[in-house]
Order: C-alpha cells, then structure tokens, then sequence
C-alpha cells in the first residue's frame, strides 16, 4: 500500500511553489492528485480536504463569498464524492509510493473532529501517515499574515494579528501522534540553492525539483490600494464583482518589484511577539531552533494605518494607468478607493 504525506504549510513558506511543482512532477516517485470538477483545479487541496471532512462548512462558505469565492468551492456534495475517489485511486496508483495531499489553511480550517475523520478514511487507504510543516519567522508571518488579509478582503482595519501555532500543530499530534508529525523551519538561507521545493523533497526522500510558479510578493503600494478598495467597500456587498476585477489588475499587473515590498514595522510587530513568547518559545524547542531574530526599521514599514493609506504618487500614476481599462462603475470605484 501506498504511504500519504499530508503537507499542511504553514501559510507563507512557499507552499503555493511547493505545490505547482508537485502537481507538474505527479506520476514520478508520488502522485499529487489534481483534485476538482473541470472549474475549479488548484493544485492545492484546501478546498477538497475542507469539503470531505470540515463540520464547519457552513462558516468557511461565508469567508469564501465575502473574498468573492463561489461557495461551490467547499459545498458540491457532487465534487467531494469525485475528489474522494480520486484520492482512492492516488492511492492505487502509488502502488508502495507515495501519495501527497497539500494545503497550508488545513490548520486554521480542520478541528479535532475533523483531522480524526481525515485519520480514519486515510488508514483505510495507506500504510502509513506522515504530516509535515514549515514554520516561518513570528515577525515575517504577522506582516505577510496582514497582507494576506488584506488581499483576501477580510481586513478593513488596522489591526495586525498574532496566530497561536501550539493549539493548532498539537492537535495534529494529538491525532496522528508525535511521531508522524514533522516540523521545519522556513529558513531560505538553509536550503539547497535557496529553494523550498528542493529543501521539500531532500527532507522526504523524493527525486529533486525546483521551484515552479508560486504567488506575487506584493510591493506595498499595491497593499495600500488594496487596503483601500476594502475600506470604500465593505459597506457597498454590490459592488463585489466590481472590487474583485480591480483586485486582479492590481496583484497581477502592478510592477511589484519596482517598488518596496510590504512589511510592516517592527515597532509594531513587537508588542504581539511578546505578548505570545510562550507560544514562540514552544515553537522553538519543537523544531530545535530559533525562530526570532533581530529586525531593523525601514523606511518603507508600515507604522500605522495613516502610513498603509498613503501611495508614492509615482505608484499612483501606475495605479491609475491600469484603471483606465475598467469602464463605468469599476473605474469609479478604483477612483474613489485611490483618490479619497
């Protein structure tokens, strides 16, 4: 029988990289399967695993409609049938292989109840478990965190946050136990040619890949245009489809690397990282290293939420430049999400 390695991220540490070049290499020494119905076959399976196994469901589809997600993403009772029978057959196409399954909101999205169901249904098909992880540096996940908010439509505010990793990866131990839970640190200098991919396959054995495509780093003007559109937003629910056409232009046509990337300041980031150092420190002797280290101000950190709505006026020529091809109402609302 086949053996599952379950990669559960975390977020940020190059797991959208991590995934493409899986999905390219399927069939080699593993089998990645591509999971979805013809519409929706990200080479990630967050929304396979939360539809098969979530008791919560019902909560996660609201998320997913207020960042402009088809809730048939998680709820097709159709489509989870289908993805459950084609990890079935992964798992007889592996033969003595490998099977992976890859999606870093795993943690935030499946409780105690679920991860025990995503335990009964894989022992049934596999001889063994493995659940592996990367843990990035607490300061550099609270600012790539907040952008990630912010790029999703769920923040509007200023208020940068802290996750709690020890409750989450424990349940997970508690589940699979200890021992079939592997936790590494995200530390691009240590891998092999400074490739997550590559450090991902030496660690579990597999033939070598490099990294494929993964996502935008987005510069931080094009954080702040975000951010605003969110705020001239949330308010108008009509104006969704709207918000989600000037979203795309942004992140996907917005000369990132011209410009700072988003970060916010240390000054910031601080007090939050103090306040959870149990929570760090369990980290820390987890994966036998140290996560923290020392961060110095630059001037393009983000300080305050006057500093994320202000725009270099060079960016906002750019921004404006790429407004120009919306028409009507969507070039309306970009302008007033800029320019107010």
């Amino acid at each position: 029988m086949a053996k599952l390695i379950l990669h559960i991220g975390m977020q940020k540490t190059g797991s959208s990289a991590i995934q493409s070049s899986l999905a390219a290499a399927s069939g080699k020494d593993f089998v990645y399967p591509l999971l979805g119905d013809g519409r929706f076959k990200p080479p990630k399976h967050t929304e396979a695993l939360v539809q098969l196994f979530s008791s919560n469901s019902a909560t996660i589809a609201e998320q997913y409609k207020l960042a402009g997600k088809s809730e048939a993403m998680i709820r097709d009772p159709l489509r989870a049938s289908s993805d459950r029978e084609q990890i079935t057959q992964a798992a007889a196409d592996a033969g003595d292989g490998y099977v992976i399954l890859s999606s870093e909101g795993a943690t935030g999205y499946l409780g105690r109840e679920d991860l025990h169901a995503v335990r009964e249904f894989a022992e049934d098909l596999f001889d063994d478990i493995l659940v592996v992880a990367y843990i990035r540096e607490p300061f550099e996940f609270v600012s790539a965190n907040f952008q990630t908010r912010i790029r999703g439509r769920f923040l509007a505010d200023f208020k940068p946050k802290y996750k709690r990793l020890r409750p989450r990866f424990e349940l997970w131990d508690e589940v699979f136990g200890r021992e079939r839970v592997h936790l590494w640190k995200y530390d691009r200098a240590a891998f092999p040619n400074g490739d997550i991919v590559e450090d991902f396959c030496g660690k579990l054995g597999l033939s070598t890949l490099r990294s494929g495509d993964s996502n935008v780093t987005l510069s931080r003007a094009a954080v702040s245009a975000l951010y605003r559109l969110n705020r001239t937003t949330r308010s108008k629910p009509d104006a969704l489809p709207l918000l989600q056409q000037a979203r795309k232009v942004i992140v996907h046509d917005f000369p990132h690397r011209d410009w700072p990337k988003f970060r916010l300041s240390p000054e910031v980031v601080a007090p939050l990282l103090r306040k959870h150092r149990d929570d760090i420190e369990w980290m820390e002797r987890r994966i036998g290293s140290t996560l923290m280290k020392e961060q110095r101000v630059r001037s393009s950190d983000v300080r305050s939420e006057q500093d994320l709505l202000e725009i270099d006026r060079n960016a906002l020529r750019i921004l404006d430049e790429l407004g120009k091809g919306f028409a009507g109402n969507a070039k309306r609302l970009l302008d007033e999400a800029l320019h107010d």
